[in-house]
């Protein structure tokens, strides 16, 4: 095999050589590489993941470790400050909800229905701990949701509180779930409090998921903030109202552990 050519340069070969060391050189460069391990700078993302296994702890789902029993400790306050009621005749208890006057700025939802200042809600939550419990057993959350605000727009007719009701509202980080059940769902500009909402909903995620920190980590949920989830009277009657059955069994608002007016009177105090 030749390796090398050696003999007199012809003056063409000459001058391309001069050419050549006339060309300006250019530094060398330098091939970049990953750095892995604990010399790499971690991500943003990656930092927030870190920060939610460090509040995490050991927690299990249902079962709050570590920096993680606050979220469960809010969530007993807030109920205490701000009584929440059962759903008259819920089959599964999984939503909640709290008679309240709206203060904000005069809404139009999608139906033409107009929620002014003063008008009468029903402020929503979830019972997260009977969701997960509900879905450790196979069952469908999403039918089970349904089956309550059934019972809801049964009650609504028939109570005399509930039949000032105008509108159901509700914040949600799940916003996908909400427009399953048929609800608007207005975003809000980002603030601080709609930053430490985000928080404080991302925690009650990873507590009472299955998944655990996989449920906020992937997918759209983690960088989902809080929007507002609202369902007009007239909707939830023409989506979930059931004549035949309101026919067969009067709902009593006597199932319900704390009564919706008493809901009702913190809502005024």
């Amino acid at each position: 095999m030749i390796t090398a050519i050696s003999g007199p340069s012809s003056p063409n070969a000459q001058g391309r050589r001069a050419v050549a060391d006339e060309a300006p050189r250019r530094p060398p460069t330098r091939g970049t590489r990953k750095l892995t391990g604990t010399t790499r700078r971690l991500t943003r993302s990656e930092n927030a993941s870190l920060a939610w296994r460090i509040i995490a702890g050991s927690t299990r789902p249902g079962e709050a470790r570590g920096l993680l029993r606050a979220w469960p400790g809010w969530e007993q306050l807030a109920r205490l400050l701000l009584p929440i009621c059962e759903i008259p005749g819920a089959p599964y208890g999984l939503l909640c909800f709290r008679i309240s006057p709206y203060r904000g700025e005069p809404i139009v939802l999608p139906d033409t229905t107009t929620v002014a200042p003063g008008a009468i809600l029903g402020e929503l939550h979830c019972n997260n701990r009977a969701v997960l419990e509900l879905v450790n057993k196979g069952g469908n959350p999403f039918a089970a949701c349904r089956q309550d605000l059934k019972s809801l727009s049964n009650w609504i007719l028939q109570d005399r509180i509930g039949r000032q009701i105008e509108a159901l509202y509700g914040r949600t980080i799940l916003t996908k779930a909400a427009y399953r059940l048929g609800f608007t769902v207005r975003e809000k500009p980002v603030t601080l409090r709609r930053r430490l909402e985000k928080f404080f909903f991302k925690g009650l995620l990873l507590l009472y998921s299955q998944e655990g920190l996989a449920r906020i980590q992937h997918g759209t949920t983690a960088d989902t903030y809080p929007a507002d989830a609202w369902l007009s009277r007239r909707e939830l009657l023409r989506l979930y109202h059931n004549d035949g059955e309101l026919r067969r069994r009067r709902v009593s608002p006597s199932v319900s552990r704390t009564h919706p007016s008493a809901c009702a009177r913190t809502a005024r105090r």
